[in-house]
């Protein structure tokens, strides 16, 4: 719509701008874009490109001087300190667009609460590598979990130090604040009730999670008194910590509904106390070849059976644990890694689909291929 024909309606028949615009159906912003592309006689869109063309030189020379790509808000701080050039920030992030920039500039990590350099918080190395069955007293997971009581279900805490070979809980300790002290606690029972028996000529493992209490300066400093060597798993990785995980996954399934029945701490903590005396003394573990983990620790350090003969029939007879032990270890080993190669393939074929659109047709023929 031209300008002419704006006043001529407004002349003969009395209609204003809103009112013509509404008329032909345009937008007011719409038409005065239209009106100042149309009487740019001054040349101000080649002014504005010069002007962007400046502003990406600028920010080619920011990104030299610092030697990544920074994000938007970086360069409008620097193009304003080194430059004197005032863009804005919508502005600066429309440029990088057009210069496909992609800030890589190396973030703070929010899992750890640390950055991604190296310094005294940084979290170790993942040394264990889920091979857990090295041998007894060579490997020692932990890890603290929640558990309620009473009827306000009141919350507290339960630290625990497990044998990821034998499976024996060999330190506990429970607490109504989940700070330092409480793995500290719990190692200290550990090392008070089977300290003898970590051979100092051997290296042992003590391998959790990232978790802050873990990461402390008392911590680390326990493990170095002790001459262990701390391992943490990957960030939000439970499979590197998985025996663990399913200690208390197992815990909770027994107790967790009569822990909730305790009037006060003090009986959960007894609770607590009781089934892990039970779970080293008289569970039974298919894993362990029958035996409960107390047992099987005293097995494979004595070499002495815990019993002479079962039914009648003498343990001689029978097949070896470290048999049984190492073939189960074997099967469950060859399980994990065909379900990590099934896992990868899934993986690679949902990626191929996703990089490769199939067309309607062919989507159809593959689902009905692929549908069990």
């Amino acid at each position: 719509m031209d300008l002419f024909y704006r006043k001529e309606c407004e002349k003969e028949n009395g209609y204003n701008q809103t009112q013509c615009l509404r008329m032909f159906g345009c937008s007011k912003s719409g038409y005065h874009a239209w009106r100042s592309r149309k009487e740019d006689r001054s040349g101000k869109a080649a002014a504005i490109a010069e002007e962007e063309h400046c502003i990406m030189d600028c920010m080619k020379e920011i990104i030299k001087k610092r030697g990544y790509v920074p994000g938007k808000r970086t360069f409008h701080t620097d193009l304003w300190r080194d430059h004197d050039l005032h863009v804005s920030v919508k502005r600066c992030r429309r440029l990088m667009v057009r210069m496909n920039l992609t800030a890589n500039r190396p973030k703070k990590d929010p899992y750890n609460h640390q950055a991604t350099h190296d310094h005294v918080c940084a979290s170790p190395e993942n040394k264990v590598n889920q091979n857990f069955y090295i041998g007894p007293r060579r490997v020692v997971l932990s890890d603290i979990t929640y558990l309620y009581y009473g009827l306000h279900r009141a919350v507290f805490y339960l630290c625990v130090f497990k044998d990821a070979y034998t499976k024996e809980i060999l330190g506990y300790a429970v607490s109504e604040r989940m700070d330092t002290s409480l793995v500290q606690a719990a190692f200290d029972r550990m090392m008070e009730n089977h300290g003898k028996e970590f051979s100092g000529n051997t290296d042992v493992w003590v391998h959790s999670d990232q978790g802050s209490q873990y990461m402390s300066a008392t911590f680390k400093q326990l493990l170095n008194d002790n001459e262990f060597i701390q391992s943490v798993s990957g960030r939000g990785n439970s499979q590197d910590n998985a025996p663990m995980e399913s200690f208390f996954g197992r815990m909770k399934t027994y107790i967790m509904d009569l822990i909730a029945l305790a009037p006060d701490y003090k009986t959960a903590e007894q609770l607590v106390s009781g089934y892990i005396d039970r779970y080293n003394n008289e569970f039974y573990q298919y894993n362990l070849a029958g035996l409960t983990p107390s047992e099987f620790y005293r097995y494979k350090t004595t070499g002495i059976y815990p019993l002479e003969n079962y039914f009648g029939v003498s343990s001689t007879e029978l097949i070896s644990v470290n048999d049984i032990v190492a073939e189960r270890q074997r099967r469950a080993e060859e399980k994990n890694a065909k379900a990590r190669e099934a896992y990868a393939r899934k993986n690679e074929e949902r990626n191929r689909l996703h990089k490769a659109p199939i067309h309607r047709y062919q989507r159809s023929e593959y689902v009905k291929k692929n549908d069990p």
